[in-house]
């Protein structure tokens, strides 16, 4: 996943059609839609993922455009990519899309046909196309949303001189702009800033926080289970976080309960049911914190 904030306006080559997706989500019947059916629409192709962070907070922006220009000719495609497996079965995706409030047509994009098409890198992405077909704005990361909702605004009024398309009204922009930790993965795949850095590969280990946690690194204690995506946790498992930010989460599965503190303080206890998805760890109402979160199965 990717915060990088990349725009480019020019127009660009015809836009790739949509490849053979898993499944669709919120289109009559299921049935899949064609760029080439959408001609003389303007349509934005929006790539996520539903445990990623930064597509949740695009995701509302995504959403209000759909809501209102959908009238004036706008349509919103969603391709889900998954990013890991448990984001590869349809039934999460449908749950948590609809959860999240996504409400335009999603293609369930598993075998990532779609994102190759578009030689596509970052979640979320957006590709702005005219009702020629042709690729007109892309846009990397978060941010960015009142120059991509004039833009929509734009090529609807291109496509149809006659409409009254009125200036975007936006809702709030949440794109972080202080300090933030790296992504961090607890799988040994991705495994980058963990403290110490060893850990044995799909077998019950024990291990042990190390005296001091810089920020920006990730220790464990207690017994850890460490496979290629994920981690499980065991007898007195802990981990803990040191960070530089507004707001730490945490993609969580199974069932249990997980008590959190910061900075050695009792914050939160966590139910955790249900499929696989994102939850808040902490949340600082304003300014940035410096500190550290511990989690304790």
């Amino acid at each position: 996943m990717s915060c990088l904030r990349i725009a480019d306006s020019r127009p660009r080559a015809v836009a790739p059609a949509q490849r053979v997706s898993s499944a669709w989500l919120n289109t009559p019947g299921g049935k899949p839609l064609s760029l080439t059916a959408l001609r003389g629409k303007v349509v934005l192709v929006d790539f996520w993922t539903y445990s990623c962070v930064n597509c949740q907070r695009s995701l509302p922006h995504v959403e209000a455009w759909y809501s209102e220009y959908a009238k004036d000719g706008l349509v919103v495609v969603g391709v889900h990519t998954p990013e890991f497996a448990f984001e590869h079965v349809v039934s999460n995706v449908r749950a948590q899309a609809a959860a999240l409030g996504v409400r335009y047509p999603v293609a369930v994009d598993d075998n990532y046909a779609t994102w190759n098409a578009y030689d596509n890198q970052y979640w979320p992405a957006d590709y702005l196309i005219d009702a020629q077909g042709n690729v007109r704005s892309v846009h990397f990361g978060e941010g960015g949303y009142s120059t991509m909702g004039e833009l929509i605004r734009q090529l609807l009024l291109a496509a149809r001189p006659h409409l009254s398309v009125p200036t975007p009204a936006g809702v709030p922009d949440k794109t972080p702009t202080g300090g933030l930790s790296p992504e961090t993965y607890l799988g040994y795949d991705d495994l980058q800033y963990l403290d110490p850095p060893e850990v044995v590969h799909d077998a019950p280990a024990v291990y042990r926080f190390p005296t001091s946690l810089p920020l920006g690194a990730l220790g464990l204690a207690g017994t850890w289970t460490d496979h290629a995506q994920e981690a499980t946790a065991g007898t007195g498992a802990e981990l803990e976080l040191g960070f530089p930010a507004q707001d730490v989460y945490l993609v969580l599965g199974g069932t249990g309960t997980l008590d959190v503190s910061y900075d050695g303080h009792h914050s939160q206890t966590i139910d955790v049911g249900g499929i696989p998805r994102l939850y808040t760890l902490y949340h600082r109402v304003s300014g940035m914190s410096s500190g550290g979160v511990s989690m304790w199965a």
